[in-house]
């Protein structure tokens, strides 16, 4: 680094903490008026050495500038902000990683150490269940992103300060323990919370809970095959259920009994043999699950589709006009199958296929059956 910032005087401002970020060594400097708040929300992350990056929180014209790498990322952030605002860029620091699988979500690990996932989006709950977890006994791995390792399956350790009630940022030792370890992901919970609503779960099966992951995904697209084949393997090892409450210490309990079953640690998903350029497809459970690569769109595929889908690997089925389609892919399964299903069904599942942009065709024709 080229040793520091400067205040309004000229002197140097030195590092206030130096943290590790999913991988990424951050130095972070801000006026010595925020260090020791700045010290005290961070206490959870791991310290690192040397800089990857670095953080500095400024004068600006209109207020404090957030400067990451020496670029202004957002200015006029008043003081008692300012803590959330950096805690906020690292959010974004850490959904950079490319050795991880990153959800939209909170991570919690009960007593035995199996890891519940709570995933959702903006509004749903996450950051107060999470803490309600912590309050109740639970260890604190995450919130806001958790990071699925590609390489072990396991959830990371990112013990960021939760942030609560808008702008309140807590350390999670504030409220109970953080792990000092990752976890074995063994549920997951798609928390929805409604202003007293009883407590109901749904459960869901894995088709489902892999289109859900898929939503809350921040990296799919760009991870590609990798990701798509672990949020797969996650779908298919880990009970799913939409939890609806009212109320964030009910809704923890019930999370709490379902992390006292023994976790098995999932695997990534069987990826098939590439069928189209822009797809990847692994085998989920009965079913297949298709990932549209250049939009990062999922498709679970019915019976017929996925019947279809797989016995087609050698049909060459992008480029080609639907009618002459579906006789490639009825010729694939006379050699491949033994079997040829009836041509009304493999046309009207070849239409459904382009319509889902699966299948590019010239001009999008469909077979007209």
């Amino acid at each position: 680094m080229a040793g520091g910032d400067h205040d309004r005087e000229g002197a140097v401002t030195p590092a206030a903490c130096t943290i590790d970020v999913l991988g990424t060594a951050v130095a972070i400097r801000v006026p010595a008026s925020l260090r020791d708040e700045l010290r005290a929300a961070l206490v959870d992350l791991e310290p690192a050495t040397g800089a990857d990056r670095e953080l500095t929180l400024v004068d600006g014209a209109r207020g404090l500038e957030l400067r990451d790498g020496g670029r202004v990322v957002r200015q006029g952030v008043a003081p008692t902000v300012a803590v959330a605002t950096v805690v906020w860029r690292l959010n974004a620091i850490a959904a950079d990683s490319r050795a991880h699988v990153l959800l939209h979500a909170a991570c919690v690990a009960g007593p035995g150490g199996a890891g519940a996932l709570l995933v959702g989006g903006s509004g749903a709950g996450k950051s107060t269940l999470a803490a309600a977890c912590v309050g109740a006994g639970f260890t604190y791995l995450s919130d806001e992103l958790a990071a699925i390792d590609c390489a072990t399956g396991m959830v990371a350790r990112y013990a960021k300060p939760l942030v609560l009630a808008g702008e309140r940022v807590v350390p999670a030792s504030t409220l109970g323990r953080v792990a000092t370890a990752p976890a074995v992901p063994a549920s997951l919970v798609f928390p929805r919370y409604e202003p007293g609503a009883p407590l109901t779960g749904t459960p869901l099966e894995p088709g489902w809970t892999l289109l859900a992951l898929a939503a809350h995904a921040t990296n799919l697209a760009a991870r590609g095959a990798a990701a798509f084949a672990w949020l797969a393997g996650v779908a298919l090892a880990c009970p799913a259920v939409q939890l609806t409450h009212g109320d964030a210490r009910s809704a923890g309990a019930a999370i709490r009994e379902s992390a006292r079953r023994p976790p098995a640690r999932p695997a990534p998903a069987e990826v098939l043999p590439r069928i189209t350029a822009e797809t990847t497809t692994v085998a989920l459970a009965d079913s297949l699950a298709v990932l549209h690569e250049p939009t990062g769109r999922v498709h679970v595929l019915n019976h017929a589709a996925a019947t279809l889908w797989r016995g087609a690997a050698g049909a060459g089925l992008d480029g080609r006009d639907t009618r002459d389609l579906v006789d490639a892919v009825l010729d694939t399964f006379d050699t491949r199958t033994g079997g040829r299903p009836d041509r009304t069904t493999v046309a009207a599942t070849v239409d459904r296929l382009v319509l889902s942009g699966l299948i590019a065709v010239p001009g999008g024709a469909l077979t007209g059956g």
